[in-house]
């Protein structure tokens, strides 16, 4: 899909190109065994693989090595569970998967140490300030990435699996590379924080102290060398052997931080990626609240993460309700469209099984469902195989804007932003991408923007010169950008400008003062209100209304003189009590949106607040009306698929040569938990037409039904008559 909207049948396809022993190229379909001590007993291999095969299983990975060792090891530092009695439970997994044609990766998780490793090296351990070995649980400690368990007794690990098995693939799971989120005082971590900087590890986190920012840049880049160093140990002992790590993305702020974790120099060095969306809920017993993941945070990181990998990501997700419940199945209806979400954006779904094998688990209400969607997956391989992202509008996402201004609160500094604008264009149908700030740069796998009519920078505050300047010349070559609140007002360190970097690009001038909507020292909470002034095609379709809510803080801003301002800001007034609630004072009139034509094609528009955040915690619709507007205006309406369906009707779309691919993903039922999906009817799908190309073939994937295509002057329409949960439209040029 070109930048201009339409379907590019010459797009290469990822098939063909890689050797046949790199079958992690291919789409596939997986699941992850923690394999428990208590399993070892009387696991049922031949069951167990039968299974997986029943659900059209192609890979998985198990517990193999580590603090869990199912198979007896000759190696005094691995914990071998007690229950297996001289059985090599990993040999009799590995050769039973093989002859069901399902590749098994063995697990090594190199996060935990067994007591007896932890007396007799301490320095393995992480510590605390006093120097004492972190206990995980009784009988496990805590290692550091900067130990000799990680870096060196890791190759012993190895040398004996590898020695004995024909894995696929090796994994290093939980904590194999990343830091503990606290401070590690080890001996190693002391001595290499010196030699850098000639100062000592920091205290405590302090955000403000340019010893912490130290602190946590030299961790991040520690975290990377581990795991190259661990793919270079692999490949040595064995070469051709690829392996892969754990991770997680940006959707998980709290792990991703203090784990100092940074999933595309992964990318980078690992032969796959695989990245966790585990936590469906979270129950705090001590306060008695309980909170949700993001519904689509399984098409958040899926999007993602295929700008970060040229081979399809791994998403794993949970079986199970968690937190803390890893034994109640997720409710079937939910389970198959957050799978969905993963496949129907360019990865593939892998679901986790904590608690040992699928025979083991007490509630299997979820596994039909999971027969049910990789049954169709598998079925309908071909229109997965080597597909692409069909946007052109992304989202650009910015590391350095998590750890270095999201500082102890990156969700709710800068993630909840970015997921405001997610949903605004998951409501309005607008498919998009997620990219890093390193695809502005030409690294990685995508190194062209071209595609891309609009970038959406969500108060992605920390931008360097390289990065701007990468910026100011994709605008000169047509592209637009909407931007919100404090993007660009601070350097890569988190340091506050005096002045918007793209404050050129955006026609607005920041002010050097950034204010509450809604509360003063000396009125207290108020009412705040965003103006509607005068006609924009930002407004479009909010219609009968003078205001629309406006909390959170803003920037005071300046703007030139061929600035639009679509919006500006009320004068304030008190909440209660309700006689005196109105306006006492005159409005600022301070600029809440701005919009600028360039002359070179490209369009810029700026809301002066963290409207993504207050579309997110406010789910008014207007507000992410107004979101869906600003990248509609600024693409010159020319997005690559509209469809006609409700807001809560998930699209993304995918191409291949010659076909162009709608997922379609109904998340109709209510709130979490889903108990049910409320069926979806007569939804329409409208592609432009491509120029040269007579009417396409339209058909569903889910029973090969051919649909009408009703041909206008410039566009195609096909009418799905009925969505369930997931379904797949597809278009075929002839």
């Amino acid at each position: 899909m070109g930048k201009d909207g339409w379907l590019q049948p010459s797009e290469p396809v990822r098939t063909g190109w890689f050797r046949p022993s790199e079958w992690y190229r291919h789409r596939n379909r997986g699941f992850h065994v923690t394999i428990r001590d208590v399993d070892c007993r009387d696991f049922d291999v031949q069951r167990f693989v039968d299974d997986l095969a029943s659900m059209h299983t192609t890979f998985f990975s198990f517990f193999v090595g580590g603090y869990v060792t199912t198979y007896p090891t000759k190696l005094r530092y691995q914990r071998e569970s007690p229950y297996l009695g001289g059985r090599d439970l990993a040999g009799e997994i590995v050769a039973a998967a093989h002859a069901a044609g399902i590749r098994a990766l063995g697990m090594i998780d190199l996060g935990q140490i067994p007591e007896q490793a932890a007396r007799d090296h301490p320095d393995w351990c992480t510590q605390d300030e006093a120097g004492r070995p972190v206990v995980r649980v009784p009988g496990l400690y805590a290692s550091c990435p900067m130990g000799g368990f990680q870096n060196e007794y890791v190759r012993e690990i190895l040398t004996e699996i590898l020695g004995r098995y024909d894995l696929d693939m090796v994994k290093f799971g939980g904590g194999s590379f990343g830091f503990s989120r606290s401070v590690c005082y080890c001996p190693n971590c002391r001595r290499s924080f010196h030699e850098l900087t000639g100062r000592d590890l920091p205290p405590h986190v302090n955000w403000a102290d340019p010893l912490w920012r130290t602190y946590t840049a030299w961790r991040l880049e520690q975290a990377r060398q581990r795991v190259a160093k661990l793919g270079e140990i692999v490949h040595s002992i064995k070469p051709g052997m690829a392996f892969v790590g754990n991770s997680v993305c940006f959707g998980d702020p709290q792990w991703t931080v203090g784990a100092a974790i940074d999933v595309e120099a992964q990318a980078e060095v690992a032969d796959a990626v695989q990245v966790e969306i585990q936590t469906r809920a979270r129950y705090d017993e001590a306060s008695g609240d309980a909170s949700w993941q993001y519904l689509s945070w399984p098409s958040e990181t899926a999007r993602f993460m295929t700008s970060v990998s040229d081979t399809p990501a791994w998403v794993v997700t949970s079986y199970f309700l968690a937190w803390p419940w890893r034994r109640t199945a997720m409710a079937p209806a939910e389970q198959k469209v957050y799978l969905a979400q993963v496949a129907a954006n360019g990865a593939d779904p892998m679901v986790n099984l904590s608690g040992g094998p699928p025979a083991a688990h007490e509630d299997p209400r979820g596994f039909d469902v999971i027969r049910e969607l990789y049954g169709f997956l598998a079925a309908n391989r071909e229109y997965y195989e080597g597909d692409a992202s069909g946007a052109n509008v992304a989202i650009v996402y910015s590391l350095e804007t998590l750890f270095f201004y999201g500082k102890g609160d990156p969700n709710g500094r800068y993630v909840r932003e970015i997921r405001g604008v997610e949903q605004a264009l998951h409501e309005a149908h607008i498919p998009f991408d997620i990219i890093s700030t390193r695809t502005l740069l030409g690294k990685g796998r995508h190194n062209a923007l071209a595609r891309y009519r609009v970038l959406v920078l969500a108060n992605l505050a920390c931008m360097s010169e390289e990065e701007a300047e990468a910026l100011r010349a994709y605008v000169a070559g047509g592209g637009s950008i909407v931007t919100t609140f404090e993007t660009s007002l601070y350097d890569q360190e988190g340091l506050l400008r005096r002045e918007f970097l793209l404050s050129d690009l955006l026609g607005a001038r920041y002010s050097g003062e950034t204010k509450s909507s809604m509360t003063s020292p000396e009125e207290g909470y108020k009412q705040g209100y965003m103006v509607l002034a005068g006609a924009h095609p930002l407004l479009a379709n909010i219609e009968g209304t003078a205001v629309l809510p406006m909390g959170g803080d803003y920037c005071v801003i300046s703007v030139s003189s061929d600035t639009e301002v679509p919006l500006r800001l009320s004068a304030p007034f008190i909440v209660f009590p309700e006689g005196f609630s109105y306006p006492t004072t005159a409005a600022s009139d301070d600029p809440l949106a701005v919009a600028q034509e360039h002359s070179q094609g490209g369009r810029t528009v700026h809301f002066a607040g963290a409207l993504g955040t207050l579309a997110w915690t406010v789910p008014y619709p207007d507000l992410r009306r107004l979101i869906a507007n600003a990248v509609i205006w600024a693409a010159h309406d020319v997005l690559p698929v509209r469809v006609g369906g409700p807001p809560s009707l998930q699209v993304s779309l995918r191409t291949q040569p010659g076909r162009c691919l709608v997922h379609l993903i109904n998340l109709t039922g209510g709130e979490r938990f889903f108990r049910e999906l409320v069926p979806l009817h007569d939804v329409t799908v409208t592609l432009p037409v491509v120029m040269g190309h007579s009417m396409p073939r339209a058909f569903l994937l889910s029973d090969m039904r051919e649909l009408p295509v009703i041909q206008a002057e410039d566009t195609w329409q096909a009418t799905v008559p009925r969505i369930e949960d997931y379904d797949v439209l597809v278009f075929e040029l002839a």
